[in-house]
């Protein structure tokens, strides 16, 4: 257990990270100041750990708190860098919005129905009822069977059934052993 939690490595978010440190020290118990190494060498992130480390906190729980607000921070930043505009060749980033705005108000174009059958989505030069020839072919025995029913063979096995038992079956006045090997 101590060794697990000696070389215990950050594989995903860091809050499960974090959980499972916690865990893993309420199991064993270390120095305070050793907990907190061991934490830091545990991240991934070394960008994410030289940003704790700018702050010098004194505690785990002060690292893990500053964790949080560097994490949450860079959440910030990443979805404010994803919705602002890009600039256009004029640096007005207001045109860029106003197209924005007109395309999300553009009606867009709905599907429609075959004219010909008016079921399907498809093209009417691909429509089965206005050209039954490219319809696709189905195997016969699946056109007559219920989807209950067993599906057939082609062979007979009652006929085959038959034919082996007459192969089994010695003749009571031929019982040699070479009779048995036909």
């Amino acid at each position: 257990m101590r060794t697990a939690l000696l070389n215990i490595k950050q594989r995903g978010a860091y809050h499960g990270y974090v959980a499972k440190f916690q865990e893993q020290l309420r199991l064993v118990p270390l120095e305070p100041t050793f907990a907190k190494e061991i934490f830091l060498k545990g991240l991934t992130s070394a960008k994410l750990r030289k940003q704790i480390l700018r702050k010098n906190p004194q505690t785990l729980e002060e690292v893990i708190a500053e964790g949080f607000a560097e994490e949450a921070l860079e959440g910030e930043s990443k979805s404010s860098q994803a919705f602002t505009p890009k600039k256009s060749s004029n640096g007005d980033a207001r045109d860029n919005k106003e197209i924005r705005q007109n395309l999300q108000n553009k009606p867009r174009p709905q599907k429609s129905k075959c004219i010909n059958c008016h079921r399907g989505f498809h093209k009417s030069e691909d429509c089965w009822v206005k050209f039954p020839e490219k319809r696709p072919t189905q195997p016969s025995d699946r056109k007559t069977r219920s989807p209950n029913q067993p599906r057939r063979d082609k062979t007979d096995n009652k006929a085959k059934y038959y034919a082996l038992i007459d192969k089994l079956v010695v003749d009571e006045n031929d019982s040699t052993p070479a009779s048995l090997n036909e």
